[in-house]
């Protein structure tokens, strides 16, 4: 495995100035861990007023101590974040986001888990919104259990994985060492450069996700 930071060529973050507020968009296929990482986000010790961003606002499970508020479309969190449903429009919901009175300092998106990554990246050039944001991460989590199953899917596996710059390889708790090693050489094959990183149940320093720029190819978490 190499494990320097692989270059895509679609991270140009466009008019990025300096009061852009970072995304981190989220991709994996359904089951890989997605839902358990937005948890992890919205609940994190960050410091960060986070919007996190999903298709299913039902599929987050928040205990009640830390909810502030909820409406349709949105809970809000004591510590600032909030969470808010895509419904059908992805540029419409991130503008909502940075609509809101305590203006977010990072969204998250959570891309639908059979979504293709080369219909998503556009949305940020979007002329009412590409001033106001930067695309700053594309985080594909992958099933340890499932990433070299169901084959007929594999090519939009294999596109996921290609548009992003991080990879979380997860329930690694859950398969043989073997089965670990095997998915690092499958990655070998398709892939010269990426970052992966190993991890049971989403548990990834926050700053690896949120880092808004300051990611560390070389810190030892990261190893």
């Amino acid at each position: 495995m190499n494990d320097e930071p692989r270059q895509t060529g679609i991270h140009a973050h466009g008019h990025a100035g300096s009061a852009a507020i970072p995304v981190t968009v989220l991709t994996g296929f359904p089951g890989a861990g997605k839902t358990t990482l937005l948890n992890r986000i919205l609940t994190g010790d960050h410091g960060l007023r986070v919007a996190v961003l999903v298709n299913d606002l039902g599929s987050i499970n928040i205990g009640a101590d830390l909810v502030v508020g909820v409406d349709n479309n949105t809970i809000s969190l004591a510590n600032g974040s909030v969470c808010c449903s895509i419904q059908d429009d992805l540029i419409e919901a991130v503008t909502f986001a940075l609509q809101r009175r305590e203006q977010p300092q990072h969204l998250v998106l959570e891309a639908s888990g059979v979504a293709d990554p080369t219909g998503i990246v556009p949305t940020f050039a979007n002329s009412s919104i590409r001033d106001r944001i930067r695309l700053d991460r594309i985080v594909c989590v992958l099933d340890a259990e499932q990433v070299l199953a169901v084959p007929e899917a594999m090519q939009l596996k294999l596109r996921q994985i290609a548009h992003a710059d991080l990879l979380l390889l997860n329930k690694i708790d859950l398969v043989p060492r073997e089965t670990v090693a095997r998915i690092a050489a499958w990655l070998d094959g398709w892939f010269h450069r990426y970052r992966l990183v190993r991890t049971s149940r989403c548990d990834v320093p926050m700053s690896v996700l949120l880092g808004a720029g300051s990611f560390d190819p070389d810190a030892p978490e990261m190893r």
